[in-house]
């Protein structure tokens, strides 16, 4: 394994993929009663729709329902105490069911990772929360009282305090480094970097709370009555409830739908009502049942994961192309002396030649990536003039081309327009990543989007306290985009990953967080003296853990063959330059040396690749 990462939560995270291979927003009073609705417009972002439900019963028999698949159950299993909570796992193939004695029954991929079956507890167990890792959940009891298993980590309990009311039910951040916890009177009790948003504490309700629901953002939460009321809080959205129904059973659980557009509730018969993009899925309200339903669950949606790179076409030869091309940047004299602080195996080459393309595809294609991100600059610039023989070179290795539009002079909205249309026409590009979006207005882009058509519009921003706080996602949702991506090798920590696909998936458009080696720009950039070291490949672990943590919809790398910024995993050689600065290249990355050591970042693309896609 290569050098220790020093982030212990991190660390979980790439142990985890390698075990893989071996405020009240709303009152409810207010609210207008509905019957159990279709789901709302289709999302923008090309992601599938909601996978169903599961709802679990107190002898532990489970009913899974739309696109849930049904991998087992406790039905037929004598329970020393009944079923109280339920919970899904990360991939929606499986799921735990809680007793009200501790007690964790896994199915499908959900592991087992302890219970407290075996401990005498204070008071009985009410509600369960699962990681977002999938690694680990928390259970809670009806004192507060926390227990933690697997990466779950303890931030806090109410175990100490006098309550008012019991809790019924807890909630986890999208991060998952901290939890809500709310009793039956509607306090809510927040721990770690969960945010208090409001609660119903010190409002006279017409029925007790029985169970709350995150917001996939982590920015709200909503609380549920016995009677279907409905209280939201923070950025979660009133989407309608059932307090003015008649309910033949009392409600007894709530479950955000996967973007938090909607939600469902769950009756004690079964009975499922539907609000926003919820889909109804079918329900057991008109069955007999052996036991009383107790806890509803979603799994999340699945695109195909999928890896995709970004590629840089833009190096040329005085000896073929008639100049040198960007490795001359900053008055270096290649081919010996080239604009970066490695050197390629493949010395100074030329993105026009066809056996240069064949062979960075090989590289690409056998790293386990799917989709080749090409650097474009317009119409008639070099990276265009070349863009033929990168599309026919990753065809012929199976690989899909997207484009990397980047913020040429003059570009604008109706020149994007036109590239789209020009690209699409000429190489059925139907993927492009746009740099610095933000420049334009929201109205421009969105009244250009129709016109457009049917392509994947995924933006960046350079402005990193908007990509956090979620106010870029809301402008590229506005902007009617399909998603967002991070691109920057520099500034995004492995732990941001998380925070910005959430905020993507409350705004409905998918996410891309990119992972980067490292960084290092001094040799083309004299006055850019930022460092990202690669550790001998531990930052890139970090990266690619990060991401897969996040739940993202396409892992991006930055970059296959970035040179000026040091963030290439194109295979390097340890070299020494005129200026007498000695590049080790990738000597030592996991533990490699020589021709192993060129290709360590490739093969560790591989790797992670496989591991992704497993999860």
């Amino acid at each position: 394994m290569g050098p220790v990462l020093r982030d212990r939560r991190l660390w979980r995270a790439v142990l985890a993929a390698l075990s893989v291979l071996v405020a009240l927003s709303t009152a409810d009073m207010a609210a207008t009663a509905q019957t159990p609705s279709p789901a709302q417009a289709a999302p923008r972002a090309p992601l599938p729709a909601s996978n169903g439900y599961w709802f679990a019963g107190s002898d532990g028999g489970v009913f899974a329902l739309g696109g849930a698949p049904f991998v087992g159950s406790a039905g037929a299993t004598r329970l020393n105490r009944p079923i109280v909570a339920m919970a899904g796992s990360r991939s929606g193939r499986g799921y735990w069911l809680a007793a009200s004695d501790g007690g964790v029954f896994a199915f499908g991929d959900a592991p087992f990772l302890g219970s407290a079956g075996a401990l005498k507890l204070n008071r009985p167990v009410v509600g369960m929360a699962a990681a977002p890792s999938g690694r680990g959940y928390w259970l809670v009891a009806s004192d507060g009282g926390i227990f933690a298993y697997g990466d779950a980590v303890f931030y806090g309990s109410t175990g100490a305090m006098t309550l008012n009311r019991p809790i019924v039910g807890m909630a986890a951040t999208a991060t998952g480094r901290g939890y809500w916890l709310v009793a039956s009177d509607g306090g809510i009790f927040a721990f770690g970097d969960a945010v208090f948003r409001g609660s119903t504490g010190a409002i006279t309700l017409n029925r007790p709370i029985v169970g709350m629901a995150a917001d996939p953002s982590g920015r709200g939460y909503w609380l549920a009555a016995s009677d279907g009321g409905i209280f939201s809080f923070g950025d979660a959205l009133f989407r309608g409830s059932t307090a003015a129904v008649p309910l033949n059973r009392p409600i007894v659980g709530v479950a955000a739908s996967p973007r938090g557009l909607g939600y469902w509730l769950v009756a004690s018969d079964g009975g499922i009502f539907s609000f926003g993009d919820a889909p109804f899925s079918g329900s057991t309200g008109n069955l007999r049942l052996a036991a009383p339903i107790v806890a509803l669950a979603a799994p999340p949606p699945r695109l195909a994961p999928e890896v995709a790179v970004f590629f840089y076409p833009w190096y040329a030869r005085q000896d073929r192309d008639g100049d040198w091309r960007h490795w001359e940047a900053n008055s270096h004299s290649p081919p010996d002396d080239v604009a970066s602080n490695f050197y390629p195996v493949r010395g100074a080459y030329s993105s026009s030649d066809p056996a240069l393309l064949d062979a960075q595809m090989a590289d690409i294609k056998a790293a386990g990536i799917d989709v080749v991100a090409s650097s474009w600059w317009g119409r008639g610039s070099y990276e265009d003039t070349v863009l033929p023989q990168v599309a026919a070179a990753a065809s012929a290795r199976g690989l899909r081309l997207a484009i990397l539009h980047e913020p040429y002079v003059g570009r604008s909205v109706a020149s994007v327009e036109q590239d789209v249309a020009y690209l699409r026409s000429r190489f059925d590009v139907r993927d492009f990543y746009l740099f610095d979006i933000h420049r334009f207005p929201a109205t421009s882009w969105a009244g250009a989007r129709d016109r457009i058509g049917d392509v994947r519009l995924l933006g960046q921003s350079n402005n990193l306290a908007a990509v956090r706080s979620g106010a870029f996602a809301d402008y590229a949702a506005a902007s009617r985009f399909d998603g967002i991506f991070t691109y920057d090798p520099v500034r995004y920590a492995p732990a941001d990953f998380a925070g910005v696909c959430a905020t993507a998936r409350q705004a409905r458009l998918a996410c891309s967080p990119s992972v980067a080696p490292g960084y290092v720009a001094s040799r083309t950039t004299p006055s850019d003296l930022r460092v990202v070291a690669r550790d001998g490949g531990a930052r890139y672990d970090a990266q690619w853990a990060g991401a897969i943590e996040s739940g993202a919809d396409v892992v991006s790398i930055t970059s296959y063959n970035e040179w000026h910024e040091g963030s290439q995993i194109e295979p390097a050689r340890p070299y020494c330059f005129s200026d007498a600065l000695c590049s080790p290249g990738y000597e030592g990355a996991y533990g490699t040396s020589g021709p192993a050591a060129a290709n360590a970042y490739l093969d560790r693309t591989r790797f992670w690749a496989d591991a992704y896609r497993r999860l």
